[in-house]
This record gives structure tokens, C-alpha cells and sequence, in this order.
């Protein structure tokens, strides 16, 4: 799944009623290969694309690319993106660290799926180009229930991180804590969480 947060706002998972996202949708899907979704939000323009590749025992290959960048002028607020992977009550999750902060694939099992591997690729500049400087934040959490993921995280930001591109200046931002957990709500489940901060677009 996807979270995210242009800081100075709210987190954002599920739209509800009232909460500001003026719009979201897919612009294109042919139910099972490919789509394309649009949301907007506040001057966010968030877009998602998949495709799929047929093959294997279990479905095939997905890609995806998320695609951010800003509506009107003034400076880009900061923007977190938090791809995030969870169980719930069945199947294992393992990360795999780059630099001790960058999740860079998590390596897991599950039944439907077997043996799998989700990569998570550096962000590039809008049309391509990268690298695109990033700050990374990762968590793991045991999780009582998906439908708790939007507490448990919002319950793990700190605003200790610090976005430091070269040559500008610093800015503080709430990053996840690397471990948490919701206090008196036993685990049913593992989440793993790739935080990355940037500025759009990219």
C-alpha cells in the first residue's frame, strides 16, 4: 500500500468524507494488466501507474511507478511517500537495509504467493533523470490488524529527521521511528514501511 504526508498536512491513506482530497480515481484499467490512477490533493498531483507481466506460478510480475509534483507556484512543501508491505496472520516478511536507513527490497513468503521479492527503486527527477536527492526513514511493527495501520503509523513519526540536500538548507520533517507497535494490542501481523522525503517534482 501507499501512504503520505506533504508536511504541514494530515497523513493520507483512505480518503473520507471532508478530508480534503478533492479528487481520485483511475483514469485507466483493464481490470487486470495495467492502470493508471490520479489523485489530487491540496496542490498535490499524485499519480500511480502499474503493469503487469504474466508468467510463473503465481500471477506474474508487477511494476509500478508513482509519479509526484505540484499544482501552481510557490516553493514544493517537503512530501513523504510510505510504500509499506503487511501480513495479517499469515506469511513472513524479512527487509533488506541499504545503509542501515534505505529499505531497499523486502524478501517475504506468503501462501498465495510463495517465495517473493519487492525492490524499492531511488526516486528520479520527473522525466527520468536521477538520481533525485532523498531522505529515508524505515519501520517494522507488529500490526493487530490492517485496519490499524493508519494509527500505527501516525503513531511512530517523530519530527527528528532531518531533509539536508547539498548546498541548501535543512529542514526538520517526521520521519517513522525504526520499530514501534500499538501498546496493549497484540500483533496478529508484520508491517514493513519504506519512508522516502523529498521535493517534487520526481
Amino acid at each position: 500500500g501507499l501512504m503520505w504526508l506533504q508536511h504541514g498536512g494530515n497523513l493520507r491513506h483512505t480518503s473520507e468524507p471532508n478530508d480534503g482530497v478533492s479528487r481520485y480515481g483511475w483514469l485507466m484499467h483493464d481490470g487486470e494488466n495495467f492502470g493508471v490512477q490520479e489523485i489530487r490533493d491540496e496542490g498535490l498531483l499524485l499519480r500511480t501507474e502499474f503493469m503487469k507481466q504474466p508468467g510463473g506460478d503465481h500471477g506474474g510480475d508487477w511494476s509500478w511507478r508513482v509519479t509526484v509534483k505540484m499544482e501552481g507556484k510557490g516553493p514544493a512543501p517537503l512530501l513523504s511517500l510510505f510504500f509499506y508491505v503487511a501480513t495479517d496472520g499469515q506469511g513472513t516478511l524479512q527487509p533488506v537495509l541499504e545503509n542501515g536507513t534505505r529499505l531497499a527490497a523486502v524478501a517475504g513468503t506468503a501462501e498465495e504467493l510463495g517465495d517473493f521479492t519487492l525492490t524499492f527503486l531511488p526516486p528520479t527527477g520527473e522525466g527520468g533523470e536521477g538520481p533525485k536527492y532523498a531522505s529515508y526513514n524505515f519501520l517494522a511493527a507488529g500490526v493487530p490488524g490492517l485496519h490499524r495501520l493508519t494509527d500505527l503509523v501516525r503513531q511512530s513519526l517523530r519530527e527528528s529527521s532531518v531533509f539536508s540536500p547539498p548546498g541548501r538548507p535543512r529542514r526538520r520533517f517526521f520521519g517513522v521511528s525504526s520499530t514501534g507497535g500499538l501498546p496493549g494490542e497484540p500483533p496478529r501481523g508484520q508491517l514493513l514501511l519504506h519512508q522516502v522525503t523529498l521535493e517534487p517534482p520526481a
